[in-house]
């Protein structure tokens, strides 16, 4: 404890800082909230230990204000921690948590907005769009600032609205909502079978027990893990902690939370990056105050100010969504395991397809590994089988406009595929077609000279989108007009490849009374777009669903008994170490989605390379023997979990600045005993957002301490105003 007049340093949610030196005005403990002044701007910092400036007392500021709230000396480990191994400051990784700028003020006043539903003003996408804001956050008044925000519209949409009466000005205000009466339930009437009564009795033991445990819950697609760790959760809860169940964004589906409110009798409280300033603040100061001891989030729900955290749930977590590579390069789920072994709780880490960093931690020892190998409800598992493209050529078509001079339009759909999708249209049954690639066409090429359309701002090609009728940058978004003819040459432009849209062009015209539906980042732009796309499937209005990898997890359609997955071969040649495990986690995600209910589901993989292991892998259902062989491969190689990867990525505006300062960090590259410095080489994608980038890449050994040495490298040779350093620690992105 401190008393009043003790100087203490104040760690600030800043990058740039590591802790200043203030003067206490009261009492106050390691990890107290405080207010405090900095070159005129006032920031939340909470005391991180004793001050150690040396400045004469008369230099020292007081802190302006003190909380009785406090983060506890276990999170404040935790902070150094992951500053440590992440190579983020410490004042960066507190921003994490001190994300919420009205925290500890009153709520701001302003003009607030509630959502005309007797309306008959026509909807546009953009207005759709408004609407779905509002019914993502419980259809509560809101600011202009956070419709555009969380609607992705321009102020021009918000003030159109407001005038015609769409949106209507209300007298209501930000509230600050108590959360004291907050309590679940467990109902009991879900039956767990053997299988999970034995995973869910182990975690409970491990949660009575006390201290740090890990298990991978290690379910096939369908085998109930949801409720063996709501079971868990229920446990923890009722024991007085608090728990947190952290997802991808995408598996945050109307069934899940229906499953939740139908397990703990009241619904979730749900924290992800569609909520309001204020509602964001009401959670933040519930979970400070223990008024609010269990959520629903996404990954950065993992840095809520928790109080008595006691146990956190992984859900999907090889998932790619759980590294964060804006606000600093971290993995959600990495350093949930470390706040449980810092806090001394157990962690869960569900999956129907583990990461190859967790398969290692259960073959060392480190984690339990909890199976469950029967679908839940007898359902069975689908049959998967390849169709060999070098001999199931597509047909070709043609659109109602075309003129008899129109050569016909190149097809992706096999004859097979489609026998099968008739079949499956006549039985009554859905059926889900799978291709990761957004819009119609990722080429748009002068097929005379050569002109491809690129992004000016980055060094992509820019892929046509026809519901948007222009040329969208999937780096920076930038849109730009279709050339009617090749600026280059004045010839015919053409669009090569297949994206989303052109599937369902092609459906549309082979399967004409089909009713289909697409899902993408393009054409759902808010949960709620989805869930009504999701409704329309349970209801058996939709008999065919396009989609990217929104489709790939989450969802549970009892009638999807046909999944075809157009372009299985797409991620398997990348430059990336781990392709071929990505590709083998999300087609066997996108695989379980069929044959859930009464009648056995089938899986269709249209491919060039047939024989490829990780296609075979995938039809013979043996992800052990594939996982085994890829972890080989990566041991003999040295490359995670056998070995350690840091990347520094260096951008600069100007591309002079950019090579001058990586050759001088070259030159004073340190030289260490297994360690090997790669570049500087370009970026594999050289140009993003006007931004050139350079890379390096650090290896050494699973057991080399890569982080202190990367940190002393960099700190030598400073870097001029236009130059930002990246440093991504098991780098995920190779882009």
């Amino acid at each position: 404890m401190f008393k009043s007049g003790d100087i203490v340093k104040v760690l600030i949610p800043n990058v740039v800082n590591t802790g200043y030196d203030y003067r206490l005005t009261g009492a106050a403990d390691l990890g107290t909230f405080v207010r405090v002044s900095v070159m005129n701007r006032q920031y939340i910092g909470v005391v991180y230990g004793i001050g150690d400036s040396n400045l004469p007392p008369e230099k020292i500021k007081s802190v302006l204000e003190i909380y009785p709230e406090h983060l506890s000396v276990a999170d404040l480990q935790w902070i150094q921690k992951m500053s440590a191994w992440t190579l983020m400051t410490v004042g960066g990784v507190l921003r994490l948590i001190v994300n919420v700028p009205d925290a500890f003020s009153p709520p701001r006043m302003e003009q607030l907005y509630i959502y005309n539903t007797e309306s008959d003003a026509r909807m546009t996408d953009a207005r759709q769009s408004v609407a779905d804001a509002f019914a993502s956050n419980d259809n509560d008044a809101m600011g202009a600032s956070d419709i555009q925000n969380i609607a992705h519209v321009s102020g021009a949409v918000v003030r159109t609205m407001i005038r015609r009466g769409i949106l209507i000005p209300t007298t209501a205000r930000p509230r600050d909502t108590d959360f004291s009466h907050l309590i679940y339930t467990d109902n009991g009437t879900v039956q767990l079978n053997a299988e999970q009564l034995a995973a869910a009795h182990e975690i409970n033991n491990a949660i009575d027990r006390g201290g740090f445990s890990a298990y991978l819950l290690d379910g096939i697609t369908g085998s109930g893990k949801t409720q063996v760790y709501f079971d868990a959760a229920w446990h923890a809860y009722n024991r007085g902690a608090s728990v947190l169940l952290m997802m991808p964004e995408i598996a945050l589906t109307a069934q899940f939370m229906s499953r939740y409110e139908q397990r703990f009798g009241a619904p979730p409280i749900v924290w992800h990056s569609n909520l309001t300033a204020a509602r964001r603040r009401e959670i933040w100061r519930g979970v400070l105050r223990g008024q609010i001891r269990m959520v629903v989030g996404t990954r950065s729900a993992l840095f809520l100010p928790w109080q008595n955290l006691g146990l956190v749930v992984v859900d999907e977590e090889h998932d790619t969504s759980y590294k964060q590579e804006d606000m600093g390069n971290y993995h959600a789920r990495d350093m949930a395991v470390l706040r449980a072994k810092i806090s001394g709780f157990p962690i869960i880490l569900a999956s129907a397809t583990p990461s190859a960093e967790t398969l290692q931690n259960v073959a060392d020892g480190k984690y339990t590994r909890l199976k469950l190998t029967s679908r839940f409800g007898g359902a069975s598992l689908p049959t998967i089988t390849t169709i060999d493209m070098r001999e199931n050529r597509p047909e070709q078509y043609k659109l109602p406009t075309d003129t008899d001079d129109t050569p016909p339009h190149t097809g992706s759909l096999s004859p097979i595929l489609c026998d099968a999708i008739g079949e499956t249209l006549n039985a009554g049954h859905q059926t889900m077609l799978f291709i990761n690639r957004r819009g119609f066409a990722p080429i748009v090429q002068c097929k005379k000279c050569g002109w491809v359309a690129q992004c000016p701002d980055c060094s992509v090609g820019m892929t046509y989108h026809k519901h948007l009728g222009k040329l969208l940058c999937h780096m920076c978004g930038r849109t730009m007009n279709v050339p009617e003819k090749c600026p280059e040459c004045g010839d015919v432009v053409s669009y090569r490849g297949a994206g989303l849209e052109k599937i369902a062009e092609e459906v549309n015209i082979k399967f004409p009374s089909a009713r289909t539906a697409l899902v993408s980042s393009d054409t759902i732009v808010s949960r709620q777009a989805l869930e009504r796309i999701v409704n329309k499937m349970e209801c058996g209005e939709t008999d065919i669903v396009i989609g990217t990898q929104i489709l790939a997890k989450g969802h549970h359609f009892p009638n999807l008994t046909l999944v075809g997955v157009v372009d299985a071969d797409m991620g398997l040649f990348g430059t990336d170490f781990r392709a071929a495990e990505h590709t083998f986690q999300q087609l066997f995600q996108v695989a379980g989605r069929a044959g859930r209910g009464a009648v056995a589901g089938r899986v269709l993989l249209q491919t060039y390379q047939p024989d490829h292991p990780v296609l075979q892998a995938i039809c013979d259902g043996d992800r052990d023997a594939f996982m085994a062989s890829d972890m080989a491969a990566r041991r003999a190689a040295k490359m995670p979990p056998y070995g350690q990867l840091i990347a520094l990525v260096i951008e600069s505006p100007r591309e002079s600045t950019l090579k001058q300062f990586c050759s001088a960090l070259s030159a004073a590259a340190p030289i260490a005993t297994g360690v090997k410095i790669m570049g500087p080489i370009a970026a594999q994608i050289y140009q993003v957002r006007n931004m050139y980038r350079m890379r390096f890449l650090v290896s050494g050994d699973a057991r080399a301490m890569l982080q202190p040495l990367v940190a002393h490298w960099v700190a030598k040779v400073r870097a001029p105003a236009n130059i930002r350093i990246k440093i991504d620690v098991n780098p995920q992105n190779f882009m």
